[in-house]
């Protein structure tokens, strides 16, 4: 008997329970065995994805299929199992297909399509397709994984893909650059970047570009500042380059060294040397000469006291040397306004000035003795006239009123005194320079008694003569003459207009090669004008022998010289308000400044030369 419509829907209600309870093993079965669905071929026609659709819609869609039915439409298990349990989710959802709701006709049309809905990443799949049980999600470039969800680092897998930095990103990448470097158009290799075409990368420094940078280059001596945009002086002094004193200027420095203490620049123009005598000169000295010049101010070399108890004439003969041609001899008699006598020097002649009884003469007579070589004088009391002889022959009789031995508290007393006065140079008779550069042996005074003289100059080398001499001055590097000279004057053309000029004419024989020949020192201790053999070029560094002639510390001129050959050179030197130039052996020196650097420098001289200055020759006071 056919079962009745309650029947039937029980029959019904049983059966999609049971369906509902396959259909959760059938899940269950399909997720523990997916690893062995084999992924079934994707459909070759869209003839046969038509007509499946087609048998799909008049079993499962018209009609209420079973799983047999099912299995007829897809001809394969994979997919029936696949789209059995959930064709059962649409009836429970939407209701049996006979109802014709449209949700239910849809739901059931896109079971077959395993990409809906869409499992594939959205961000990293190109497209899903659909496949026999399963799907496949074609990843765009970038991804990875089988739902496209994994991103590629390309950046660690393919090598020089970027010529420099490589950036991963989420399915992607970019290329960078190092600093200096800019991205070429094919976004994968650089380029440098040439810093210098901007005018404001090194300021006022010169721009240098380099592979991914560029420096800013400045000239010797002077660093860049980045602050600044600048090049800054380098301090070479505060680096200690120098072994002993160091004077920074402007893009440079110059070491120097202690001169008097007998030292020089080295070759390598930071450390000092010794100064030695390259000119074999005879220095020594003779312990039976009496030096009379020893005394830079004038002041007496030997000061000597007779006693004695009867009156007592003058007796003294000595022999004398020089080329000065001005000086004192020797002083006999009391103090200033007694009755006295002065032997000396002028124009290379003797002189001898007497003052007797309050009365001053002055006589001079006989040949000219300033020739360097050896003469014997003496002065002696006869008769009540003084005697002066020259190799023996009388050069001068002079009568006197009176005796140069003078009374005083019983004793006849005479104050003697050598290569000097006792008093001021003004008040002689006619003043002249006490100083005298010359010599003296074999001396007698007051018929030999004075052995304390020869016994003091034994023992002071100071006071002794050298053995040999010629004409000029010598200085070792520890003395040096010194003059008050004036260069300005006052032109009456001009009217009140001041007017300067310096010239000097000197002839060197150098035993070193460096050391002062001349120099104007002012008020202020400014050296204002120097002329000095140096053996180095400051400037380039060099090591030369040089004449230099200088303003302060500035060279105007320089000029090469052998100096150490033994021979003698010319030195001249001519300055004035207009020009500078400096000759040696009559060849003009090199200038070492502009024009207008040397106008610069002469209006400086100028100013010092209005003042008072004194000129120093062969060597300079410490200042």
């Amino acid at each position: 008997m056919p079962p009745g419509p309650a029947a039937t829907l029980g029959t019904a209600l049983l059966l999609l329970l049971l369906a509902s309870e396959s259909a959760h093993t059938v899940i269950l079965r399909a997720r523990e065995a997916a690893q062995f669905l084999r992924p079934r071929q994707r459909r070759a026609y869209q003839v046969f994805e038509e007509a499946k659709q087609g048998h799909l819609e008049r079993e499962c869609i018209e009609e209420l299929c079973s799983q047999e039915e099912a299995r007829e439409v897809f001809e394969n298990d994979p997919e029936t199992e696949y789209f059995y349990p959930r064709y059962l989710e649409c009836i429970s959802k939407h209701g049996s297909p006979y109802k014709k709701n449209t949700d239910f006709i849809t739901c059931v049309q896109k079971l077959p399509d395993q990409c809906y809905p869409d499992p594939c990443d959205k961000g990293g799949t190109q497209v899903c397709q659909d496949l026999m049980g399963t799907f496949y999600c074609q990843c765009r470039d970038g991804w990875a994984g089988r739902l496209c969800n994994r991103d590629v680092n390309e950046c660690s897998q393919e090598s020089g893909i970027c010529s420099q930095i490589c950036y991963n990103k989420p399915g992607s990448f970019q290329c960078g650059c190092y600093s200096g470097y800019a991205l070429s158009l094919d976004g994968r290799t650089c380029h440098d970047l040439d810093e210098c075409a901007d005018a404001g990368a090194c300021g006022e420094a010169q721009c240098q570009n380099l592979p991914g940078s560029y420096s800013c280059l400045c000239d010797e001596g002077y660093a860049f500042s980045s602050q600044e945009k600048s090049c800054r002086d380098v301090d070479e002094c505060a680096e200690g380059r120098c072994e002993q004193a160091c004077v920074n200027s402007p893009g440079s420095y110059t070491c120097h060294c202690d001169g008097r203490g007998g030292l020089k620049l080295s070759r390598d123009m930071n450390t000092c040397e010794d100064i030695l005598p390259c000119v074999p000169f005879n220095v020594a000295k003779s312990v039976k000469s009496l030096y009379l010049g020893r005394m830079f101010s004038g002041t007496p070399v030997i000061r000597l006291r007779f006693k004695r108890l009867q009156p007592t004439r003058l007796v003294a003969e000595f022999d004398f040397r020089t080329f000065d041609p001005e000086g004192v001899l020797f002083f006999a008699g009391g103090h200033r306004d007694s009755t006295w006598i002065v032997l000396g020097l002028r124009a290379g002649r003797l002189e001898l000035q007497l003052r007797y009884q309050g009365v001053g003469r002055v006589t001079s007579s006989g040949p000219i003795i300033n020739h360097g070589s050896w003469q014997t004088i003496s002065v002696e009391e006869l008769e009540r006239n003084l005697v002066i002889k020259v190799n023996k022959d009388a050069v001068m009789k002079i009568a006197v009123a009176g005796d140069l031995f003078q009374l005083d508290r019983g004793l006849y007393h005479l104050n003697l005194t050598v290569g000097g006065v006792p008093f001021k140079e003004k008040d002689l008779v006619q003043p002249m320079n006490p100083r005298l550069d010359g010599c003296l042996r074999s001396w007698h005074w007051l018929d030999g008694e004075d052995t304390t003289v020869q016994e003091t100059v034994k023992a002071n080398v100071n006071m002794q003569c050298f053995s040999l001499t010629e004409r000029g001055s010598f200085f070792p590097g520890r003395g040096f003459a010194s003059y008050s000279l004036d260069y300005a004057r006052t032109s009456p053309d001009v009217g009140t207009e001041t007017t300067w000029e310096v010239e000097a004419v000197a002839r060197i024989r150098p035993a070193a090669d460096t050391g002062m020949l001349l120099a104007l020192v002012g008020d202020d201790q400014a050296v204002a004008l120097s002329v000095a053999l140096v053996d180095y070029h400051s400037t380039k560094k060099l090591k030369k022998q040089l004449v230099v002639l200088a303003v302060e510390s500035v060279t105007l001129v320089l000029m090469e010289i052998k100096v150490c050959d033994g021979q003698e050179h010319v030195v001249t030197v001519s300055v004035n308000k207009d020009e500078a130039t400096l000759e040696v052996d009559g060849t003009k020196g090199q200038s070492e400044v502009s024009p207008a650097g040397l106008q610069e420098r002469l209006a400086v001289l100028g100013r010092h030369l209005q003042g008072s200055v004194l000129t120093f020759v062969g060597g300079l006071p410490e200042l």
